[in-house]
């Protein structure tokens, strides 16, 4: 299993300022709510990130079984010289490489990666807006649906399985729970 926090016996907080900042220039309110997007974006990073790990692995997969099908075959065909098996062993490798096209796991992957970079890069941004300030919330919050509106055309949707393990792993922290923020 990926990340570094035992599933049974923990959770890791999710929060926006992890950090201990002295001069804070944000109001408490624009805090809530940029709180309120790092969790719901750090979600979506988290679930595409483990989307693309599984395509990626799906995608080697079967392209590896087909290779070595192939691979198999042409041994056998060079020692035994029944043809049958040789049509089998290449057909099942065709159909592997086949399924592997049908599926478009590669396709997925790159999508999942854009999607997953680009939470990711939201994520940063976010994190900046915390410590600095942010003048217009409703242009970032435009853009965000713009990319979100993207991704969900482009991306497979996000099994359940994917946001189940999130929420065994991760638990959202609320900022004014925090000691360094002054309510």
């Amino acid at each position: 299993q990926r990340g570094s926090y035992p599933v049974e016996t923990m959770s890791a907080p999710i929060c926006l300022m992890n950090e201990h900042h002295s001069t804070m220039v944000i109001e408490l309110e624009s805090l809530h709510r940029l709180d309120g997007l790092y969790s719901f974006y750090h979600k979506q990073w988290w679930c595409r990130r483990e989307m693309f790990h599984h395509f990626k692995k799906c995608n080697a997969f079967f392209n590896g079984l087909a290779l070595l099908t192939m691979a198999v075959s042409v041994v056998v065909a060079s020692v035994w010289k029944d043809s049958f098996v040789v049509v089998g062993m290449t057909s099942f490798a065709t159909m592997l490489k086949g399924w592997n096209d049908f599926k478009n796991y590669s396709f997925k992957m790159d999508m999942c990666k854009f999607a997953y970079t680009t939470y990711e890069k939201t994520l940063i941004e976010l994190r900046n807006y915390a410590r600095v300030g942010i003048d217009e919330l409703d242009g970032f919050l435009i853009r965000m649906q713009t990319l979100d509106d993207t991704i969900t055309d482009f991306t497979p949707p996000t099994s359940d399985r994917c946001v189940q393990e999130y929420d065994k792993r991760f638990h959202h922290k609320i900022v004014c729970e925090q000691k360094h923020i002054k309510t």
